[in-house]
């Protein structure tokens, strides 16, 4: 069976960057005997180009990896598809999972996926290809000519990581996009996220998965330690990102790590970590095996929103100190900022504006919030009637989909932008200072 991955990214600002997930679905797939391909869709990409990709390529099922910002694209592009094409489409990923009414509602789209996707898509391809039954397979919701859908629970989440392959990254051209993106390549050590904060989809990925597994899951430090040595091996790189929900939680695995990659490579590299689990010695260990930069959250500059609103239960002061730790290690400081949650003001926006003058991180981050079904903040929102239930905004720089009591719409765009401004502002102060930027495209 041939399978063809549709990645759109379209009206984003992100620069072309390798979809990591769908490389471990083609690597997983391809140890099955099946062929894959993708079309990596930006911008400037006319239907036309599309269609005649499609038509080279002759899949027997075309899967999207959707997020809901790209729902409507995905929408557009599925039924451009079918005005050509009759290979079933299949959607996954985090809209699919958290929306999978509204996903297998599109009279374009055949099938779907829920949660993990390695080995429901493997086990469709086998059915598809002996002429099973695709009605029952755990994970996957199918729906017939007669427009009858079938549900399946999702079965239990992969315990050991180890037993994935790594990323396919011959699916596109790596080399190129390592190039001309400084975040590439991204490695993926884990999987889940311990913490619930009430703006996050993954509190909804675990109430899916109760019961049926540990959510938060490594793999080993000698098997992330084998995947970066082939990278090493196929491709010219220097730099690495590792983006897991949040990298420094187990001092164990960290240590070892850091050793093991230390000995062997020293790569500058950059990871998310959380302010209330990290100390001076962690950060001096990790430095010293060459992380340069850390991604952390400080979401509000109001404690109040922070802890009681977004169930980010660390204080100012943690904050401040965790970044003035990695900073006297030589390491740099992103931060990632979101305005435009309920209870929001214009002095509370003003209060995480100055949260990040006294922290000076090299690279400020700000998002405009976006409810995600699923999440407490998403229900309290439309119970209050502050937002419709559909995301109408096209990213999360664009524009607000709420309507705030607090803060009117006009005043909250415009502290948005006065913040990216400051963000700006430190970014620049910091590089005629002739410091390096590292691992960073902004």
């Amino acid at each position: 069976m041939k399978v063809l991955f549709v990645y759109i990214n379209l009206e984003t600002y992100n620069l072309k960057h390798f979809p990591s997930g769908i490389g471990i679905l083609s690597a997983v797939v391809k140890q099955k005997g099946h062929s894959t391909d993708c079309l990596y869709v930006v911008d400037d990409m006319q239907d036309d180009y599309i269609l005649s990709y499609i038509g080279k390529t002759n899949p027997d099922i075309i899967a999207f990896s959707v997020v809901t910002h790209q729902w409507p694209h995905v929408k557009r592009c599925a039924a451009l598809i079918k005005t050509k094409f009759q290979a079933p489409i299949i959607c996954g990923g985090p809209h699919a999972t958290l929306n999978p009414e509204e996903v297998i509602a599109d009279p374009n789209i055949n099938l779907l996926c829920v949660g993990e996707g390695e080995y429901p898509l493997a086990d469709l391809l086998e059915r598809m290809g002996n002429g099973g039954n695709l009605a029952t397979i755990p994970n996957i919701w199918a729906k017939n000519e007669q427009s009858d859908i079938f549900k399946n629970e999702p079965r239990f989440l992969i315990n050991d990581l180890d037993t994935i392959p790594f990323p396919d990254r011959d699916l596109l051209p790596f080399q190129e996009i390592v190039n001309s993106c400084k975040t590439e390549p991204v490695i993926i050590s884990s999987r889940g996220c311990p913490y619930s904060c009430t703006f996050c989809a993954n509190t909804a990925f675990k109430a899916i998965y109760k019961g049926k597994g540990s959510w938060v899951r490594q793999r080993s430090p000698e098997n992330v330690m084998e995947e970066i040595r082939e990278l090493n091996d196929n491709y010219t790189i220097n730099t690495l990102n590792f983006y897991d929900d949040y990298f420094g939680y187990n001092r164990k695995w960290i240590k070892i790590f850091c050793e093991l990659y230390q000995a062997e490579f020293g790569f500058p590299f950059g990871c998310f970590i959380r302010a209330e689990t990290m100390d001076r010695k962690t950060f001096h260990l990790m430095a010293n095996a060459g992380l340069s930069l850390i991604y952390i959250g400080l979401e509000s500059g109001n404690e109040h929103l922070r802890r009681k609103v977004m169930n980010r239960k660390v204080s100012d002061e943690r904050i401040i100190a965790a970044c003035r730790d990695a900073q006297a290690e030589g390491i740099q400081v992103w931060t990632y900022n979101i305005v435009g949650i309920p209870g929001e003001t214009v002095e509370t926006i003003e209060e995480t504006m100055e949260l990040n003058r006294i922290i000076n991180p090299h690279f400020v981050s700000v998002s405009l919030f976006q409810p995600f079904r699923g999440t407490k903040l998403y229900d309290e929102c439309v119970e209050k009637k502050y937002f419709s239930g559909i995301t109408e905004s096209k990213n999360y720089y664009d524009d607000s989909s709420l309507n705030l009591p607090t803060i009117t719409h006009m005043d909250l765009i415009t502290k948005f932008k006065e913040f990216q401004a400051l963000a700006n502002e430190i970014r620049l102060a910091h590089e005629k200072k002739g410091e390096k930027i590292f691992l960073a495209d902004i």
